[in-house]
C-alpha cells in the first residue's frame, strides 16, 4: 500500500469534514471549519454554537477526532485553532 502525499491527505479530510461533520454540527446550531493539517494534527475552527459550548471538547475529541482517526490512522489529533491559542498561552 502507497503513502497519501499531504495534498492527498487534506482534501480527504476535508471532504469528510464537508460531507460527514459540518451536516451534523450544523443541525445543531454549530459548525466546523478546516483550517490545516500539520504533523499529524487537523486544526479546525468550531463556529456557531460550537464556539464556548461547554460540551465542545466532548464534540471534538470524542466524536470529531474518534471518527476521523478510525478513517485516517495517519491523524494523530484534532485541535481548535482557539483552543491552541489558549492551551498555548
Amino acid at each position: 500500500m502507497t503513502e497519501m502525499t499531504q495534498e492527498e491527505l487534506e482534501n480527504i479530510i476535508q471532504n469528510i469534514i464537508q460531507i460527514r461533520i459540518r451536516p451534523v454540527l450544523q443541525a445543531h446550531g454549530g459548525d466546523i471549519v478546516y483550517k490545516e493539517f500539520k504533523e499529524g494534527i487537523v486544526y479546525v475552527e468550531l463556529q456557531g454554537a460550537c464556539q464556548g459550548c461547554p460540551g465542545a471538547i466532548e464534540t471534538l475529541k470524542g466524536n470529531v477526532e474518534h471518527f476521523l482517526k478510525i478513517l485516517l490512522p495517519e491523524i494523530k489529533a484534532v485541535q481548535d485553532i482557539n483552543m491552541r491559542s489558549e492551551k498555548e498561552n
